[in-house]
């Protein structure tokens, strides 16, 4: 499973700006909410097994600056998921990429307000076992 993760890595990265953009410009509109669930999941593993394998400094800006852009077209319940999908990605970025992305999204804290405390909740989840 491991080899066609990676496989499928080594094709999808060098498309991962499209799939980003394609995925996040769905969430402002109104979709039902079995394809609602389906696109959360999606940007979700995207984050996970595209994003966070690969991640740079200029990866994190252009994302974050993709996920500001489209949180104040998004109802609230969306901004709510978005925030705890990212909060999830924060948790397990490298520590030295931790206060860049909290800088980034101070800086664009207007209108984004709820979506970024539940990043900043998810972010600090601990799960139990």
């Amino acid at each position: 499973m491991q080899k066609l993760t990676d496989d499928l890595r080594t094709t999808l990265c060098p498309s991962y700006d499209i799939i980003i953009s394609a995925l996040l410009r769905l969430l402002p509109r109104t979709l039902p909410p079995t394809t609602l669930t389906i696109v959360l999941a999606t940007i979700s593993s995207v984050f996970k097994h595209l994003l966070l394998p690969t991640l740079t400094q200029e990866l994190l800006e252009a994302t974050w600056a993709a996920i500001a852009d489209v949180l104040p077209k998004c109802q609230s319940e969306i901004q709510r998921a978005v925030g705890e999908a990212w909060g999830g990605v924060v948790r397990r970025f490298k520590t030295e990429l931790r206060p860049l992305i909290v800088s980034l999204m101070v800086d664009t804290l207007e209108g984004r307000e709820d979506a970024i405390a539940w990043v900043f909740v998810s972010a600090c989840k601990v799960r139990q076992t």
